[in-house]
Order: C-alpha cells, then sequence, then structure tokens
C-alpha cells in the first residue's frame, strides 16, 4: 500500500559539559524532483572542532548528493576538503545520508555510523546492505555501507549516531544498536501514534539514562515515518470580493483535519457565513497577543498580522528552544508541526485605512511561513488566494 506523505523529526543533545553539537543534521526538500535529503554527520571529538567538521561534511554531503555525484567521488571529495585536525593529524568525520525520492525508492548511505534501520509491522526489515571500497589508494580499507528500500504505509526508519548506540559503554553495558532497536519497539508498542519527534526525543533521553544522566558523546537520532498525512488548514485574510466570502467559508468549512483561523476579521466572516456561534469566553494566555476567542468546529482563532509574525519567527528555530511556552502564536505554530499537508486560505481584500500595510503584511508573512515549512521542516504547503 503507497504511502503519501513523509514525516521527519530529530532530538540532538550534545556531550555533558560542551554548548555546541559535535552532531550535525541537514535536511532539503528539492521540490521540482519531490525528493527529500537528510544527512547527519558526527564530528571528530565533541564541541566546536567537531561541530566544523560535521558541519562541512554535512553540507557537502548535501551538495553532492542532491548533484547526483557517484558515492565513491562524492566520499572522496569529502575527506579531500575536510580540515586537518592539528591533533590527530586528520580530518574525520562519520555521515549518513537518507535520500528519498517522492513515494518511490530509498537510498542509504552510511560511513562510520551505525547503520540505520527500518520497522515494518513492529519488526526490522532486513536490509542488503553493501559494502562500497574507494579505488584511490590514498585512501584505501575506507568504504561505505549503501542500502536501498521502497518503503510501505507505516515503515518507520531511523538513524543515529553513535552517541546513541554507545551509551552506557563502561558505565553499565554499552547499549548496541541491538538495544537502540529493541527499546525502539517498545516505545511503539506503548505509544504507536508517536510523532517522529517525539520518539526521536523519547530515544536521545534513554540514551543520556544509560550515562548517568551525563552523555559521554553527542546523541542525534532522526526519525522518519512513511504514513497518510496529517491535515492543517488556516483560513487568514478576506477575499478581495465579497461574493467571495461564502466560497472561502464554505472552503475552509469542508476541510479535513486540524483548523485555525488568524484574524478577527476572518473568524466574523467564516462564523457569518457559516452560521457558527462564539463562545461567550475568551482566553487569555498572557504572552502580549490578543486572547484567543473559541469558534464550534475550529481548534485555534486567533489575531492575525502579530500571531503569524511570532509564529513565522517560532518555526525559523528548533522547537526545543520554546516547547515549554503556551502562548497563541506556539499553540499555532505546534499545529503545523504536527501536520504533514497545511492548506492556507489567503484572502486578499485591502484595507485603505491601513493603507494596505496590514495586506502586504499577511501576505508577505505567509509566503515567509509557506516557505519555511517546506524547507526547514519539509513539509508540504499549499496556497489559496481568494
Amino acid at each position: 500500500m503507497p504511502f503519501r506523505f513523509v514525516e521527519i523529526g530529530h532530538h540532538q543533545k550534545a556531550k555533558a559539559g560542551e554548548h555546541s553539537y559535535g552532531d550535525v543534521i541537514l535536511k532539503r526538500f528539492i521540490r521540482e524532483e519531490n525528493r527529500r535529503i537528510v544527512v547527519l554527520s558526527d564530528g571528530m571529538g565533541s564541541g566546536i572542532k567537531a561541530n566544523v567538521l560535521a558541519s562541512l561534511t554535512a553540507s557537502m554531503a548535501l551538495n553532492f548528493v542532491c548533484e547526483h555525484k557517484s558515492i565513491a567521488e562524492a566520499f572522496e571529495l569529502i575527506f579531500n576538503i575536510l580540515p586537518e585536525c592539528s591533533v590527530r593529524k586528520m580530518g574525520y568525520a562519520t555521515f549518513t545520508i537518507i535520500d528519498m525520492i517522492g513515494d518511490g525508492n530509498v537510498s542509504l548511505i552510511t560511513y562510520d555510523n551505525p547503520l540505520p534501520f527500518v520497522l515494518r509491522g513492529g519488526e526490522t526489515l532486513e536490509l542488503d546492505w553493501q559494502s562500497i571500497e574507494l579505488a584511490s589508494t590514498r585512501y584505501a580499507g575506507k568504504a561505505v555501507a549503501s542500502a536501498s528500500f521502497v518503503p510501505s504505509l507505516g515503515d518507520r526508519l531511523f538513524a543515529f549516531s553513535d552517541g546513541i548506540s554507545q551509551s552506557g559503554l563502561g558505565r553499565t553495558s554499552e547499549w548496541g544498536r541491538a538495544g537502540a532497536i529493541s527499546y525502539t519497539q517498545k516505545a511503539l508498542r506503548e505509544c504507536p501514534g508517536i510523532a517522529a519527534r517525539d520518539l526521536s526525543e523519547k530515544i536521545v533521553n534513554k540514551a543520556e539514562l544509560n550515562d548517568k544522566n551525563g552523555l559521554k558523546d553527542d546523541a542525534s537520532h532522526v526519525t522518519i515515518h512513511f504514513r497518510e498525512p496529517r491535515r492543517l488548514i488556516i483560513a487568514t485574510g478576506a477575499p478581495a470580493r465579497q461574493e467571495r466570502d461564502f466560497a472561502f467559508a464554505r472552503r475552509f468549512g469542508d476541510a479535513t483535519g486540524s483548523k485555525v483561523i488568524a484574524g478577527g476579521t476572518t473568524s466574523d466572516l467564516i462564523a457569518r457565513e457559516l452560521e457558527l456561534q462564539f463562545s461567550n469566553t475568551m482566553l487569555s494566555l498572557n504572552d502580549g497577543l490578543p486572547p484567543i476567542s473559541q469558534l464550534a468546529g475550529v481548534d485555534l482563532v486567533s489575531e492575525g498580522v502579530m500571531t503569524l509574525s511570532r509564529v513565522e519567527k517560532l518555526l525559523r528555530h528548533d522547537e526545543i528552544s520554546w516547547r515549554g511556552q503556551d502562548g497563541v502564536a506556539e499553540r499555532m505554530a505546534r499545529l503545523i508541526l504536527n501536520a504533514d499537508l497545511i492548506e492556507i486560505l489567503v484572502g486578499t481584500a485591502a484595507n485603505e485605512s491601513h493603507f494596505d500595510l496590514e495586506y502586504k503584511l499577511r501576505v508577505q508573512l505567509v509566503k515567509d511561513i509557506a516557505e519555511l515549512i517546506e524547507a526547514r521542516h519539509l513539509k508540504k504547503v499549499i496556497l489559496e488566494y481568494f
């Protein structure tokens, strides 16, 4: 059974005592090819030096894969370019590359990271790993592991750095790749619908616990879930022509999934056209933004431009930096991150009393948010203008 959406989540923690991640995760969506690429690189050591090595490796690997270079060619180019560590006299970083093309093939390439694994129906899917050695005499003995598979609905793919697999080493017992697999299976039995990013966080936290709450190495984890989409529709603004009001409201009302309205005028319009009732109470979250209205059948009703502006800023940062906050914008951003397909209905009516400023701000904010959702979070966005 084919899947239609790919949920990608990750979580990272630095080695105890370090403020910089020695691991780096990069993601890219290539719209023209309907292609999603994820790279995880682990730099030698920890801290700033490791971060520089991992950043260089991850960015080069991502660019080379995007350009369809061969594995051997990309591998050799990376090691020719990496700066040499003054202490160890070598430039070194591991990497894992996940290349997903539409609803079809997934290619995996790994160098010195734990091998990724796939769970299908709760059981590990055996992948045919191939070893590809470099022809260059300079890199004799170096090899990458490569495998591919065609995902089915419900499959989950996991990739991680050795801070996960080697957790517990020297204190209890090394967790190992088998321990990571077993714990992941247990976590999914307990919570089958867990979000990808939440599952990654759970596994990183378990690795930290294995190390007695003091990670001995940077720990990074990526979860990819191939499944049916979760949908979200956002309405903001009013149609340019009043006769389009009902079509705008009907389009919103007929949508499936979670629903958000951003804007007082927008919520009044939808309530009027669909004959919906507001609750008598409004909820203030003490976040500096206007309170939330409550409208039957709608998950969130907020103010417009100010809220969207804050949502745009939140989406530029990792969720962990604002996870503990519960403002209006945070609630909207979480609904966006929990969805796979986000439809945004944009009313293009200009407000002459504001010299079109609010209209221009709204339209630009929506475009910026859509670009962030697709480029940074690898989700699909559909913009519809009225």
